[in-house]
């Protein structure tokens, strides 16, 4: 092996480099500005980022940005982490992992970790052979990074349950009808033909009933707090890659990940028998409407929410307490297809 070469790296740098990622607004822009920053400012051949995902079939690596010599995008496919060994030690261990390549190179993965203790996301990089590590200076970026990201999460959360906001809604909803078009849907432009056959995106808009008595009856601080409950139960009977929502007031959306219109109907049905059967300080018994729909790969934001929303108050205004599909209400006749102009008035 040849002698270790060093990379000049002067203050001016460093402090422009910061800079340029303090501009950046949402996570996936900072994630590639800070692949691409690191990789040009410390001469690494390899600098990528990479977040678990933990799902019923084991945790997968989803890959946010890459910059490589070697050219090439961020894998479309998310991987076990089985299949690389240093990510999963790095993840077990909860610090930097380091292996030496045939060449000579170092491949290391950082862990970044959250508020709660686990494992976010992971930095990995790749030295040249014979390069020296410019571990401090990839270390301070680690921390500007996690830091940056509790920035971020915290503006994206709603205040009072936890939940992300109906600001991030927009962009994580472009993302999963970008992830659909990877799915085989049976689905030919009209849904009135369609069957629900496979899995499929679904969006559900949960709303508490009669809410407005609830603080009416018993304050605003007890009003608060059911809220407060029903985000805690919304995090037990969801799946950790499904995604909730707090849209303001009592309101709240579910974006389930892939999965078949059974079990999206059976995971709606036991969020809402769950609240039902909840005693909720001072205020005892709740129920809760439910209305879904599924996501294709050409559906708007505001389609989708239109005819989740026309299912629930179709719930609502047949007894409440229950879950409605809007395929299924479509398909049966007690919905028309085509969104008429309607001024809806809640019924509380």
């Amino acid at each position: 092996m040849g002698k270790a070469f060093r990379v000049s790296i002067t203050p001016e740098s460093i402090l422009s480099s910061v800079v340029l990622l303090t501009e950046q607004r949402s996570q996936k822009h900072l994630e590639d500005c800070l692949a691409a920053t690191l990789a040009e400012l410390a001469h690494l051949p390899f600098c990528g980022i990479c977040t678990p995902m933990p799902t019923a079939n084991g945790i997968f690596i989803d890959w946010a940005a890459i910059r490589s010599r070697d050219g090439g995008d961020p894998p479309d496919e998310l991987q076990e982490i089985g299949g690389d060994p240093l990510l999963l030690d790095c993840m077990a261990l909860g610090t930097e992992r380091s292996e030496v390549l045939a060449d000579g190179s170092i491949r290391r993965a950082h862990p970044v970790v959250d508020d709660r203790g686990k494992v976010c996301a992971f930095l990995v990089t790749r030295t040249a052979p014979g390069q020296e590590e410019p571990a401090a200076l990839i270390k301070g970026f680690v921390a500007i990074y996690r830091n940056y990201l509790t920035i971020l999460w915290d503006a994206a959360r709603d205040t009072l349950t936890g939940l992300k906001n109906r600001k991030t809604f927009d962009e994580n909803f472009s993302a999963i009808v970008a992830d659909s078009r990877h799915i085989d849907v049976s689905f030919n432009g009209n849904r009135r033909e369609a069957h629900l056959d496979g899995q499929h995106h679904w969006l559900g808009i949960i709303d508490i009933d009669r809410f407005k008595r609830i603080n009416d009856t018993y304050g605003h601080v007890f009003g608060d707090e059911v809220l407060l409950l029903l985000s805690a139960l919304m995090r037990k009977a969801f799946r950790s890659e499904d995604k909730l929502f707090r849209f303001g007031g009592e309101e709240f959306v579910v974006l389930l990940a892939p999965t078949t219109f059974a079990a999206a109907q059976a995971v709606f049905e036991r969020f809402r028998a769950t609240v039902a059967g909840f005693a909720f300080p001072e205020v005892g018994r709740i129920t809760v409407s439910v209305g879904y729909v599924r996501i294709d790969c050409d559906d708007k934001p505001s389609v989708v929410i239109g005819n989740a929303d026309r299912a629930l108050y179709y719930a609502k205004g047949h007894g409440r307490d229950q879950v409605r599909s809007f395929e299924q209400l479509v398909a049966e006749g007690e919905l028309p297809f085509e969104c008429p102009s309607l001024a809806k008035a809640k019924l509380f």
